[in-house]
């Protein structure tokens, strides 16, 4: 078989050589500038001399490589539809551009929503907002394509309208009701429309949060019926029935769960290794044995009454060396492993990887002991910069 993989996400993460055998398979790896360092020295490496993957650009490059390729593997948000593109071209089996888009534009994700009555934040397109009354109240103004919080403004109404104004393509964005609550975050795999694993996580902070500089944190909790209901619901209203599901809800005051956005990938940050630790299974390659062979994955229940949860620091906003007091030995009892780094600075991209954060790690135990061990790690140590 002849596999093209747009290789985006880290190589120790996804370990495609695991699940595609090299010796029998003629592979290759596509790479954006700077993203090849982390492959096997013997893999076939082509470089591709941009900031991101273009269908139509690979397409008139590299026809002769992918005419006759069988597969072409992208698992990383930013880059679906570019490869749904490819595909299609030249007609390989493989998620579709019509699939796809209402996973990835959240435009396209809320309005189909709305139309199901599944339970969420209102939203406008931006004339509409700033041409409608004035409202009270929060509002995000967001990317409809964009990922990991980037580009979200959060104001009241005059902030958000100043913020359209200055806009260069009201297209591209939405505006999105404000909801305090809880932000949790339901991750599994979709088998003919039914989940085959499923675990329910709440965000410690949130997101957001993140991408302004707060550590970021999640803990496992028990899943509730609530929480499959509103994801199978919302994911048949999306037309997505089968593979790995990252769904995002809020939780407010009355316990009243609203759909925020989902993506049909993995989770980022450390969902997919405690997901692994708390159910057995390794979502990334349950997504690439079913890319590639179109095998759902064998499940079991829960394996034990463990909860796990990760937390993560964030080095996009510093810029200069800091200083992070991290005493391992005083959170032993629920500190799976922890990772801690000197130096790192991200020059203003969001990353939630652990190589590019100046502290992150998994914690486990029960579900209060989780939270607050978490919590306790954010209330002690924080990253200081030395002017």
């Amino acid at each position: 078989m002849k596999i093209i993989v747009l290789h985006r996400i880290p190589f120790e993460k996804i370990r495609y050589d695991q699940i595609i055998d090299h010796r029998l398979n003629e592979v290759y790896y596509f790479c954006l500038p700077g993203h090849s360092s982390d492959l096997p020295d013997d893999a076939n490496v082509i470089i591709v001399n941009n900031d991101t993957f273009l269908a139509s650009e690979l397409i008139e490059r590299y026809t002769a490589l992918l005419v006759d390729a069988d597969r072409l593997i992208s698992r990383s948000e930013y880059d679906l539809i570019e490869a749904a593109k490819i595909r299609e071209f030249f007609v390989m089996p493989g998620d579709t551009t019509a699939g796809i888009l209402p996973l990835r534009n959240k435009w396209a994700m809320r309005y189909r929503c709305k139309q199901q009555g599944i339970p969420q934040p209102d939203f406008w397109h931006p004339l509409e907002f700033i041409q409608g009354p004035q409202r009270e109240g929060k509002f995000l103004l967001k990317p409809r394509a964009e990922a990991s919080s980037n580009g979200i403004q959060v104001g009241d109404y005059a902030a958000i309208k100043q913020a359209i104004f200055a806009l260069k393509d009201y297209e591209t964005m939405m505006v999105e009701e404000f909801i305090d609550g809880v932000i949790y975050h339901f991750d599994g795999w979709l088998s003919k429309g039914e989940p085959l694993a499923f675990v329910s996580s709440h965000y410690i902070r949130d997101c957001l949060s993140f991408s302004g500089g707060t550590p970021l944190g999640s803990v496992q909790v028990s899943t509730e019926a609530a929480h499959v209901s509103l994801v199978t619901r919302t994911l048949a209203a999306l037309g997505y029935e089968n593979g790995s599901f990252h769904f995002e809800a809020i939780k407010d005051a009355s316990g009243q769960f609203w759909f925020l956005e989902t993506a049909a990938r993995v989770g980022g940050a450390g969902v997919a290794e405690t997901f692994h630790l708390r159910t057995g299974l390794n979502l990334y390659h349950a997504d690439l044995r079913y890319q590639i062979y179109g095998m759902p994955p064998v499940c079991v229940p829960l394996l034990n009454g463990v909860f796990y949860g990760w937390f993560v620091y964030p080095a996009h906003r510093l810029h200069s060396d800091y200083t992070l007091s991290f005493s391992p030995a005083n959170w032993s009892e629920n500190l799976l492993h922890y990772q801690c780094n000197a130096g790192i600075c991200s020059k203003g991209a969001i990353s939630y990887s652990p190589d590019r954060s100046p502290l992150s790690g998994v914690v486990f135990g029960g579900q209060e002991q989780i939270s607050q061990t978490i919590e306790s790690i954010f209330n002690v140590c924080t990253v200081v910069e030395i002017s």
